[in-house]
């Protein structure tokens, strides 16, 4: 039932002589943020009208998004099998297909070569530095990996050497952009009745996973430190401990410091243009460092943990601080005093839309 239900899915959609079919994690329609965005952009990069997204789903579906055709594959013990059936499909349907992964288990599982795979952090990295007790699993997972992939991009210098990958031609280092650009581009009134931030106050913003690397406590701590300061700290994200940390804070009796738990894309986008100072704070597991970009594409100033990716991604190392209270404070006020500084045209130089949709462009022509 599920293959004939595939090949009248495939039958009846207009494929292209050649396609690139990326592979993901969730649905774009109830999981747009991170590697979702990421691939939404390099399909527009795709020098083809058409390309497929294949990713993670609740069921078995097909939906469009854009100039995306996506196909949901139902995750449960069998869907390695669905998987291939959709890849063998499109590739008897067309000349050739071209794989783009994100997705190390779906790379691994794939019964074609990925021809590109992108690496956000590593997953040995990311499990040694938690101390996993499967991290020689993913040692092991992560070697397989590359063997499966014919090229590899990593979105900064650090993503690749933490990985453990040891190609020598055939890697290639093309950083994030923000979807945000085109809202900016295109004068959206950043108007709402969100709540943002109290009145004659100095707004600090953090975008972050609610998890044990962002560091929450420590911003936590500098709000405690900073509770008779005309300063107030908004954190927008969720994760396993947003409970936790939020419970912290009502028993310190704080009110300088709010989170905000999942915020929409068009409030964020309030929040980074109301702001004064974006807070990126991380203890590790950070292979790019998209809020930086993000607060600089809002002419923002940012300061950030002086780990990880973050010092090949921040405007100057001034502006990097060590994962303690007295370094955030000092650097908070470095930051305010940083007016003649044009982060704008920062961003615009190496991480913005165009920039980088030319990078992804012509690599995928050199890879055709």
């Amino acid at each position: 039932m599920f293959i004939l239900w595939i090949k009248i899915i495939l039958k009846n959609l207009k494929l292209e002589v050649n396609l690139i079919t990326f592979l993901g994690f969730n649905n774009m329609f109830t999981h747009k943020r991170g590697v979702e965005n990421v691939i939404h952009f390099q399909s527009q990069a795709s020098p083809f009208r058409v390309n497929y997204y294949l990713n993670w789903d609740v069921q078995t579906r097909v939906y469009r998004y854009e100039n995306l055709i996506c196909i949901g594959i139902k995750k449960d013990v069998f869907w390695f099998v669905r998987l291939n059936v959709i890849l063998f499909r499109l590739k008897k349907k067309n000349r050739k297909i071209f794989i783009h992964s994100h997705n190390p288990l779906m790379s691994i599982a794939s019964i074609y070569q990925s021809n590109l795979f992108t690496v956000h952090d590593a997953l040995y990295y990311l499990t040694s530095s938690k101390n996993h007790k499967l991290k020689n699993v993913f040692w092991f997972l992560e070697k397989i990996l590359y063997l499966r992939c014919r090229y590899v991009h990593f979105i900064s210098n650090y993503s690749k050497e933490m990985s453990l990958y040891n190609g020598k031609n055939k890697n290639f280092i093309i950083p994030n952009t923000s979807h945000f650009e085109k809202f900016i581009m295109s004068q959206v009134s950043f108007n709402s009745n969100v709540k943002t931030f109290s009145n004659g106050v100095i707004k600090v913003f953090t975008v972050r996973s609610i998890e044990e690397r962002a560091l929450i406590n420590l911003i936590i701590e500098v709000a405690d430190k900073l509770k008779s300061s005309e300063i107030e700290f908004l954190i927008a994200g969720k994760g396993p401990l947003l409970d936790f940390y939020r419970e912290k804070i009502k028993e310190r009796g704080l009110e300088n410091i709010i989170l905000l738990g999942y915020v929409s894309d068009n409030d964020l986008m309030i929040y980074y243009n109301c702001c004064d100072v974006v807070l990126v704070p991380a203890a590790y597991g950070e292979g790019f460092g998209l809020p930086i970009i993000e607060g600089y594409l809002f002419d923002k100033p940012v300061i950030s943990s002086n780990v990880c990716a973050i010092p090949d991604v921040i405007i100057t190392n001034e502006f990097l601080f060590e994962n303690n209270i007295g370094s955030i404070i000092s650097k908070l006020n470095f930051a305010l005093r940083q007016k003649q500084i044009k982060y704008r045209e920062y961003y615009n130089k190496w991480f913005s839309n165009k920039i980088v949709m030319s990078q992804m462009n012509d690599l995928y022509k050199k890879l055709f």
